[in-house]
Order: C-alpha cells, then sequence, then structure tokens
C-alpha cells in the first residue's frame, strides 16, 4: 500500500487518479479547496463502499498556491513522515480566467507543492501532469525531451503549464520527479464518461443532435491528426510511470500512437450516432472569427483554442512512454473500440 497525495480536485483527472489508487488499495489524501470539501468528501464514501476498492480516500481542505498548501501544521507533519507520492494534477484548465490568476495556480501552485515535496522524507515520487500543447504553435514531431524550443504560445494555458515544466526540471536535481504530458483527456473508453465536455465535444455534440439527414461542417479541412485520449488510459499511464524506476526524472507523452484525422475521428462520430458523415468546411479562419464576436467571445475561449489545436500539423513522439508502458499491457485503445460509448454518454447527458 502507498500513501499518495492529490491535488486538483473536482478535476476530472484528479477524481479518477484518486479513485484509482484507492481501488489499488492506497491510502490517498486528497487535496480540496473548502467549497469543493463536501464533493470530496462524497467521492471518499464512493471509493469506501467500492466493493473492488481495498484502500481510502480521506479528504484535506488546503489550497496549493498557500504556504504548507494551506494545511495545519499536524496535518503537515503526518504528510511529510507518511508520504509516498505526490499526484499534481491541479491547474486551471479554462481559458477565460484571468492571467494572472492562472500564472498564480499553474506557475505558483507547482512551485508550493515542490517545496512542500521537499519535506517528505520517504517520498518515491511526485507526478507532475502537464500537457502536450506546451508544444506552443509548433508543428512537425515534437519529442519528450524537448521544451522550449522557440515556440510561441496561444494563450496563458500554454505559457503557464510550460513554465510549471521549467520549475520542475529545476527541482529534479532534488526531488524524484515525473513529467507526464497528456494530449486531450477524453471520456472513458468503457463507460465514456466525463464530467466535462468541451473541446472537441464542441463538434461531438453537434452532430450526435442535429437533425438525422444534416451534415455538420469541420472547421478546417480535418486532414491533420486529432491528438485524444480516453480518461482511464490517462491515469492508468500516469500512476505506472510515477510507479516505475526508469521514470524518474523523465517526460512522457501520454497520446494515441495511431491517431485519427479530425475528419476521421468525427466521421466514426457520425456513423455511432446514426447521422451523415460531416460534409463540406467551415474555413479555420472563419470559425475562430466567428467564435470571436463580442457576443462568443467569454463563453467559448476554449473551443477557439481548439480549432487552433485542430488546425495544426503535430504530431507528439512517445517513445519514451511505450518502452515503459507497453511491457505491462497499457496502451491508448484505438479510436473504434470506445466511439460509441462516447456518444452514448454524449446523449445520456442531454
Amino acid at each position: 500500500m502507498a500513501v499518495a497525495l492529490v491535488t486538483g480536485f473536482p478535476l476530472d483527472v484528479a477524481r479518477r487518479t484518486a479513485l484509482d489508487l484507492a481501488a489499488g488499495g492506497d491510502h490517498v489524501y486528497l487535496l480540496a479547496r473548502a467549497k469543493f470539501a463536501g464533493d470530496a468528501a462524497e467521492l471518499g464514501r464512493r471509493a469506501a463502499t467500492d466493493a473492488n476498492s481495498g484502500g481510502k480516500i480521506e479528504v484535506l481542505e488546503g489550497d496549493i498556491v498557500s504556504l504548507d498548501l494551506g494545511l495545519t501544521g499536524s496535518q503537515v507533519r503526518r504528510l511529510h513522515a507518511d508520504l509516498d507520492e505526490v499526484h499534481h494534477i491541479a491547474a486551471i484548465t479554462y481559458l477565460g480566467i484571468a492571467g494572472a490568476r492562472m500564472r498564480q495556480v499553474n506557475v505558483e501552485g507547482v512551485r508550493e507543492v515542490l517545496e512542500f515535496a521537499l519535506g517528505a522524507r520517504h517520498l518515491r515520487r511526485l507526478c507532475l501532469w502537464s500537457t502536450v500543447f506546451v508544444a506552443g504553435d509548433r508543428s512537425g514531431v515534437v519529442r519528450e525531451d524537448e521544451l522550449l524550443v522557440g515556440q510561441h504560445f496561444r494563450n496563458d494555458y500554454e505559457a503557464t503549464k510550460a513554465q510549471a515544466e521549467q520549475l520542475a526540471r529545476a527541482a529534479m536535481r532534488h526531488l524524484p520527479i515525473t513529467i507526464v504530458r497528456p494530449s486531450i483527456v477524453i471520456g472513458d473508453s468503457t463507460t465514456g464518461e466525463l464530467g466535462r465536455l468541451d473541446g472537441p465535444y464542441l463538434l461531438v455534440k453537434a452532430i450526435v443532435r442535429s437533425p438525422p439527414g444534416r451534415a455538420i461542417p469541420l472547421p478546417g479541412r480535418g486532414d491533420f491528426a486529432l491528438h485524444l485520449v480516453p480518461i482511464d488510459f490517462a491515469v492508468r499511464a500516469a500512476i505506472h510511470l510515477a510507479r516505475h524506476p526508469a521514470a524518474v526524472g523523465g517526460t512522457f507523452h501520454l497520446v494515441d500512437d495511431r491517431p485519427l484525422a479530425a475528419r476521421a475521428f468525427f466521421g466514426a462520430v457520425a456513423d455511432a450516432a446514426g447521422r451523415p458523415r460531416p460534409h463540406g468546411l467551415l474555413p479555420a479562419r472563419l470559425a475562430r472569427a466567428v467564435l470571436n464576436l463580442p457576443l462568443l467571445r467569454s463563453r467559448v475561449r476554449g473551443e477557439r483554442t481548439f480549432i487552433e489545436w485542430f488546425d495544426t500539423d503535430v504530431r507528439f513522439d512517445n517513445r519514451g512512454a511505450r518502452a515503459l508502458l507497453q511491457p505491462d499491457g497499457i496502451a491508448c485503445p484505438a479510436v473504434p473500440t470506445y466511439v460509441d460509448a462516447l456518444v452514448r454518454h454524449v446523449r445520456e447527458r442531454g
């Protein structure tokens, strides 16, 4: 049994990580801000009643931007004595948040977690969740060991996550750190379940809810790879890497080895939904301009950024991740094996 600290509740990935660790028999300390503590406690009760869960989730009220994560002295002493792992997932991903607040959480929050981890006497690993989109506006092949190579960042999210990685890389001299970079995280490959349906779900929902005879145009040609991973694969892979001796000091892309082009992915969604495949296209430049109209701008920032990612010819090399994951049978499932579950979940959500 491991003792793990998980930050980032109520993000979907933090929820899933806490549940999976508890299911494996671990004692999970789940850090939650006061306004989310009740929901976090409910997650703990869910783990406690799960017949397959051999561990537990214990909620700690705190905040990653506060000194000692906002914990009491006794809590800090207990964690520093007991912790084996830290899974740092907390981040602001919503692009409608002011840049200063995003930097406070995404950069200074990482700094506080790194400082806190230095006091953990038996720490075996700190797993930092980053994103493939630290690549910014790069095209072509992006390697796992690359970070700042002259790219431009299209938004504060990309920039702050890159700054956070810089902090973590510098701290590797003193802490056993593993960085994971998932691509866009979508629903569970078995159930389709995901709490927040944004990004690619803009088009998934449009296709599923469209009249049976009407095809939806794509925002761009849709010729480039659409980088998506189901949440169950991303979390399982991250936990595995956080416990793999060879992953210390490494950065790993959690991506689909054989991503579908955007047009092929949304065609598969249409087939599963019994709708016509996307036909024609809305030029990406025009789509961005429409979403930038004053009435829409504050509501659809994430969708505007998704269109930019959608229209970029980039590949994320994941040979390091494959080398450590595949021998243990961990691989991203192929889209055809889970697209029906995604569509079913979107329909059930209404």
